[in-house]
């Protein structure tokens, strides 16, 4: 007998990760919503998803804002009929230029700091939180944070004083929500990527830069976006059932 293919949804599913994250789940069947800001990008990710055997959707929606979150869901839904897991990889720094690496304090005022963690807090916590009631009804669902090594704050040249508590904050979300929702058959992990060079970085960030990085790094080059997609879809797929409140970093080894 057949099973009913399974339903996610991925935020930032337009930018490198979040768009390889989409493929890599189109390739096994699933149905997937992108959600973004930019329908460019999202369009850019249905063309190279022409020939793959899932079905995309697209949906544009600010999920920095809770009507943006509870539409996405009920998108999912109205298009799907059932919703298994959440990605929520949308994030990163806000008005990136490449100089953002370890800004000085004073530089940093209320409004980027209240920023950075709309971007990458409140995404995932409106995301969550608007995915958790269909998931309670159903006793099933998978959430997937993606936090950074930046979290640790214990190397140069990963975040500032506004980026590296945010990505702890989506760490420590992930862990609550385990342990408040396992009950409801709920499962709550993260994803700790390095540096990836996705095309906004590979634009900004100069020679200097990747050297100092990839000289720390064991494997001696830099995870991939498929390989962050790997992880993402493993927490996401029934595989990693038994696992819940843990991060998993995919960094080549760096931490």
């Amino acid at each position: 007998m057949t099973q009913d293919p399974r339903t996610y949804i991925v935020t930032g599913g337009g930018g490198g990760i979040g768009g390889a994250t989409v493929l890599r789940l189109l390739r096994t069947g699933a149905n997937v919503l992108a959600v973004d800001i930019s329908s460019r990008r999202m369009n850019e990710v249905k063309t190279r998803a022409a020939d793959l055997p899932g079905r995309m959707e697209m949906v544009k929606a600010d999920i920095t804002a809770p009507e943006g979150a509870d539409g996405a869901i009920a998108y999912a839904l109205e298009q799907f009929g059932d919703l298994h897991g959440v990605a929520n990889v949308a994030g990163g720094m806000p008005d990136y230029v490449g100089t953002d690496m370890d800004r000085p304090l004073e530089t940093i005022d209320i409004d980027y700091f209240r920023k950075m963690f709309a971007l990458n807090v409140d995404s995932a916590f409106l995301m969550c939180k608007a995915a958790v009631v269909h998931f309670k009804q159903k006793q099933y669902g998978k959430i997937v944070n993606v936090a950074s090594l930046a979290a640790f704050a214990n190397r140069p040249e990963l975040g500032n004083v506004a980026y590296n508590p945010a990505k702890k904050a989506v760490i420590g979300l992930s862990e609550t929500l385990s342990v408040l929702l396992g009950k409801d058959g709920i499962r709550a992990n993260t994803i700790a990527p390095g540096l990836v060079m996705s095309d906004k970085a590979s634009g900004t960030l100069d020679d200097g830069f990747k050297a100092r990085h990839l000289a720390q790094v064991p494997l001696g080059r830099l995870a991939t976006p498929e390989e962050l997609a790997e992880g993402i879809a493993f927490f996401l797929e029934p595989q990693s059932d038994g696992v819940t409140g843990e991060t998993m970093r995919v960094a080549a080894g760096f931490r």
